[in-house]
């Protein structure tokens, strides 16, 4: 790819994808066959390139520079895209009993016990690979929530495509426990939110909250008096991908 070597921001349009069903492996793997490089070619790939938005836009000269794409900002919080410098606040989290008894493991038990108990370079890793292949293609997934004032990453929130009864995208969210009860996640969610309705990325967006975790269903349900978007909040028993305020 010359131009992007002579530093354009290069976009590859990639119609045959269209109507692709797969994992992101997958998808690699065929963006790979299709234009002969894989992602270190390009900045970006779309399937069509005339309904990007501006947002879209910025986002892809972010990471054309290298840089987090921003998904949202308030006067307290920053919702960025992840990189490998928040896998030690992502270990924090999943490892930490009062978030972790309420979230899927986000890494494979193997992978952690070959990382003596889930070393931070295993999470590392996964962002790396999640910021590669996640965001470029789909346009959303899993952020980082940074308190702007101390310039700390205080924990995640994001959307996820499911395939429960509610298939759809599904809205999750995680902070550092001393970071509870200060309104972070529901300000962070609220910019999400917003996000979706700007890109256009649903009509509807699925929370789906353990019965048992009290500060998440009171969460859910301001979300869904507050939304920019419609929200459905589906509460459970059991294994849900949720976390809390």
């Amino acid at each position: 790819m010359p131009w992007k070597e002579k530093g354009f921001c290069v976009l590859v349009e990639l119609v045959e994808l269209q109507s692709f069903v797969g994992t992101q492996r997958e998808m690699a793997d065929r963006i790979t066959r299709l234009t002969g490089c894989g992602f270190d070619g390009f900045d970006n790939v779309c399937i069509r390139a005339d309904l990007l938005t501006e947002r879209e836009k910025l986002l892809m000269w972010q990471h054309h520079r290298g840089e987090p794409g921003t998904i949202g900002e308030s006067g307290r919080l920053l919702v960025r895209e992840s990189t490998e410098d928040d896998a030690g606040v992502l270990r924090e989290i999943y490892q930490d009993e009062r978030c972790g008894q309420f979230l899927e493991p986000l890494l494979p038990e193997s992978v952690l016990e070959e990382t003596h108990g889930g070393s931070q370079e295993a999470y590392a890793q996964y962002l790396r690979m999640y910021r590669k292949y996640q965001y470029p293609f789909y346009g959303y997934g899993i952020w980082s929530v940074v308190e702007k004032g101390s310039g700390r990453t205080v924990g995640w929130a994001g959307l996820t495509w499911e395939t429960h009864e509610e298939e759809g995208l599904h809205l999750g969210y995680a902070l550092l426990p001393e970071f509870w009860g200060r309104g972070l996640a529901r300000e962070a969610c609220l910019l999400i939110l917003e996000f979706v309705r700007e890109q256009e990325l649903a009509d509807r967006v699925y929370i789906r909250v353990q019965k048992d975790n009290l500060r998440s269903v009171r969460l859910a349900e301001a979300l869904r008096k507050g939304s920019p978007v419609e929200v459905v909040v589906v509460i459970c028993g059991a294994d849900l991908n949720d976390g809390n305020d």
